[in-house]
C-alpha cells in the first residue's frame, strides 16, 4: 500500500513535469529575433488553438504538443 506522503510527492512530481512542459510552449509564444516563419508572432488563432487545447487536454501535454508542433522557438 502506497503512503500518503508517496502519492503527494507523485503529485508533485507529475505537476512539476507538467509546468516544465506548459512552460517550454510559452516561450514558443515569444518570437525570435530572425525571420523565419517559425520565429513569427502567433496570430490570433493559434493562440486560440494553445487555449482550447490546454482547456480540452488539460494534463495530456503530448496531444497538447502535437497540436502545436510546428511551432518552434
Amino acid at each position: 500500500m502506497t503512503s500518503a506522503s508517496t502519492k503527494v510527492g507523485e503529485i508533485f512530481s507529475a505537476a512539476g513535469a507538467a509546468f516544465t512542459k506548459l512552460g517550454e510552449l510559452t516561450m514558443q509564444l515569444h518570437p525570435v529575433a530572425d525571420s523565419s516563419p517559425a520565429g513569427a508572432k502567433w496570430t490570433d488563432a493559434e493562440i486560440s488553438l494553445l487555449r482550447a487545447s490546454v482547456q480540452r487536454f488539460g494534463e495530456d501535454l503530448n496531444r497538447i504538443s502535437a497540436l502545436i508542433k510546428d511551432r518552434t522557438v
